[in-house]
């Protein structure tokens, strides 16, 4: 049995407990004529520091096309926001090719090995794709019916995944997830943490907390997608959130690097905070658009 970092712990509930107001803030605020800017200009910001520090560890072995990338990562995710192309997002074409990718990194994950990883052209598009078309998805949601209240789900989801599978990891992990990839994460950590995410999204998302709290927190539990698509919703995050998490580990194991960058001391990177968001954003997305548009 290993031993629970009580340190590493309070940095995490910390983290959390500082960003969550701002997140939450920004979620929450709509700009009128402009409706969620403030959550628009939020995700670009997290979009360009996240491909700046891919970029960055890609630099290792090829340096990537930085201003192309940024702007065709910056124009997906604007064309997320503005109203006329919504539809688009919603083809079969654009459906298919995301879905696509997202199993093209799967597959990459599972041959433990990052395609292509030392090409110019593909580095480039790998961030755009990654991280600008994936990103983009966030604005799709925060733009669908409760949207500001399915993104506070998906964030306190995740964050409840994380901790969780640490504390269970640490405190009864054995057996190795995958080694060569993330040496400290375990199975019983992984269980722990989809649990934790299941549990979390039905109590969010199903609408069995909205009686427990006065009325001005109260729009942050009025989703009341049902008790069934809730625990659906738990069970994607659980799984694609810890699935992301282990293939940004892969990318640094690529590059050989330990963290994507050093901006948040005690942290790593933006990307590392970043990366149990990613992959499951298009499933997200496409899962609730179905249910709810």
């Amino acid at each position: 049995m290993r031993k629970i970092s009580i340190k590493k712990l309070l940095s995490r509930i910390l983290t959390i407990a500082l960003l969550a107001p701002i997140v939450m803030g920004i979620i929450s605020f709509d700009m009128q004529p402009y409706g969620s800017l403030p959550f628009l200009i939020f995700i670009i910001s997290v979009a360009v520091m996240s491909l700046n520090e891919f970029y960055n560890m890609a630099y290792q072995k090829e340096e990537p096309f930085f201003l192309t990338g940024h702007f065709l990562a910056i124009t997906l995710i604007l064309m997320a926001f503005i109203s006329e192309f919504r539809a688009y997002w919603l083809s079969p074409v654009i459906g298919a090719f995301t879905i696509g990718l997202l199993g093209f990194f799967l597959f990459e994950l599972s041959t433990r090995r990052i395609l292509f990883s030392d090409r110019k052209l593909a580095i480039t598009l790998r961030g755009v794709f990654y991280i600008g078309l994936f990103y983009a998805f966030f604005i799709l949601i925060r733009n669908l019916p409760f949207g500001k209240e399915l993104v506070f789900s998906v964030l306190f989801t995740i964050w409840s995944l994380d901790i969780m599978a640490y504390v269970v990891g640490m405190t009864f992990g054995k057996h190795k997830l995958s080694p060569d990839i993330s040496p400290k994460k375990t199975l019983e950590g992984a269980i722990g943490g989809f649990l934790a995410a299941v549990f979390m999204s039905f109590l969010l998302s199903s609408g069995v907390l909205q009686d427990a709290f006065p009325s001005s927190v109260n729009r942050f539990f009025a989703i009341h997608i049902g008790v069934w698509h809730s625990l659906v919703l738990g069970a994607i995050i659980g799984v694609l959130g810890q699935t992301g998490d282990l293939y940004e580990s892969l990318i640094k194991r690529t590059y050989h690097v330990k963290d994507s960058s050093n901006i948040l001391p005690g942290h790593g990177g933006i990307l590392d905070r970043a990366d149990s968001f990613i992959l499951l954003a298009p499933v997200v997305y496409y899962y609730l658009a179905v249910l709810l548009v």
